[in-house]
């Protein structure tokens, strides 16, 4: 039985992989952890700690290589709210192009018994552009960054895309960041933070830009350096900023729009992360399979085995001949297995045939003793 520690809301239908025949939800002693976007702090990762299964993509509320050196999966869920961000992004673009908010709220003033022929005589106040014929440029082509490109490509937009990997594509051109700086109208960040891209867009930067470039944020708020936006707008060096990363130094500002980090958050996106977060969480607990990750390795293996090892570890020479010398010592016949790496871990799925209890404890008892051996996992095949 794995012990389950929500630290945010789920409702009900989206635990439903999580059956009490394998799981219960409690804060007692958790074997591992579901969150949304809030802050993991460094107590709540125990040593028994075996996974962070987060509904959403971002990791950056956990720290993801104390979890590695802890031998805990960080787990996320991408793809799962591309489609609720890329609307947001749409809705953004359009707020940038048509004045909806100043017009709304123009109308909503108007004393007038003719309200209609009152408004229209104000109307020319309120021109907007289209964004047909526009350039849009891409910081990031993910999930959310494919659907984006493929839906400004059809409202008639020129899409340019800046990705490390530059993908085929009949819709969109793939050019430098100097290049998009230059050209675009519109420049939408949707890249994860990383030490590569943190402050990618600063001082420098926005002086590359059209001064009537808008820049839009969905990535992450590291990503674009606030105070050189500040000083972009006070210089008249860019037209507006849209951020979904809100902070107190950009309140009160005419030419920004900040949300409350709401990207992914719609009912659909909530539901699907939630459950995909708790199938995959199943799957790891269960079979030590892993899909998406952060930090282990992809691996995937059926369990045709009575039992099942699984290894993480980081990479030493002449690691593996110790792992499989203890097999061999023990005698464990192995049925199957599989090996992958991420950066400097490897992690190891190992099936063999049912032995006894003492043996298996002693052998991974050995396993657990190898300097760089972060976690061993003796798994029961739970179809047996």
């Amino acid at each position: 039985m794995y012990n389950i520690q929500l630290l945010a809301d789920f409702e009900e239908d989206q635990l439903k992989a999580l059956e009490e025949k394998h799981f219960q939800l409690t804060d007692e002693a958790p074997d591992a952890l579901m969150v949304r976007s809030g802050e993991v702090e460094g107590d709540l990762l125990q040593a028994d700690t075996l996974a962070i299964a987060r509904a959403g993509v971002g990791v950056n509320t956990i720290d993801v290589p104390a979890a590695s050196q802890n031998g805990t999966i960080v787990m996320n869920t991408p793809g799962q709210n591309a489609n609720a961000v890329k609307e947001l992004v749409l809705a953004s673009l359009l707020l940038t192009a048509r004045p909806i908010f100043q017009a709304a709220e123009m109308v909503e003033q108007l004393k007038s018994d003719d309200l209609l022929t009152t408004a229209e005589e104000k109307r020319s106040d309120y021109v907007g552009q289209e964004l047909q014929g526009k350039t849009i440029g891409l910081l990031g082509i993910g999930a959310i960054g494919s659907l984006v490109a493929e839906n400004c490509y059809e409202l008639g937009m020129d899409v340019l895309g800046y990705a490390r990997n530059d993908p085929e594509s009949d819709i969109m051109e793939f050019a430098s960041l100097e290049t998009i700086l230059k050209e675009a109208d519109y420049i939408v960040v949707l890249l994860p933070l990383s030490e590569n891209t943190q402050h990618l867009l600063s001082e420098q930067e926005f002086q590359q830009m059209k001064a009537t470039a808008y820049v839009l944020n969905f990535g992450r708020g590291e990503i674009v350096d606030s105070s050189a936006v500040l000083k972009a707008l006070e210089n008249e060096q860019l037209a507006g900023y849209i951020t979904d990363f809100p902070e107190e130094k950009l309140q009160g500002h005419k030419n920004i729009l900040q949300l409350p980090h709401i990207g992914g958050t719609t009912e659909e996106a909530l539901s699907g992360s939630g459950k995909a977060a708790a199938k995959a969480l199943k799957a790891f607990l269960l079979n030590g399979t892993v899909k998406d990750s952060v930090n282990f390795p992809t691996a995937k293996l059926p369990f045709r085995g009575d039992l099942r090892f699984t290894l993480y570890y980081e990479n030493q020479p002449k690691m593996w001949q110790e792992i499989i010398g203890i097999f061999y010592k023990h005698q464990l016949e192995i049925v199957d297995m599989i090996s992958n790496r991420k950066q400097e871990f490897i992690y190891v799925i190992i099936d063999v045939e049912a032995t006894d209890s003492t043996v298996l404890e002693q052998a991974a008892e050995e396993l657990k003793q190898i300097e760089a051996m972060k976690r061993v996992r003796v798994l029961n095949n739970p179809h047996h």
